[in-house]
């Protein structure tokens, strides 16, 4: 896959990539509320700091 280098190329990669990307993924409805991953907070504290300190994402 080539390099991304702007927002123009990711969305020219994810639309070349659809299909392909859609068929891979998985519905996060689907994932059980007792899957480990379902009870990661790190990403909520992520998005907290940078809500903080770069206003409202």
């Amino acid at each position: 896959m080539e390099a991304v280098k702007s927002v123009k190329d990711f969305k020219r990669i994810l639309s070349m990539n659809r299909e392909s990307l859609y068929n891979k993924s998985i519905n996060a409805e689907d994932i059980s509320v007792k899957d480990e991953w379902m009870h990661e907070d790190q990403w909520d504290e992520i998005y907290k700091q940078e809500e903080t300190g770069n206003g409202k994402l």
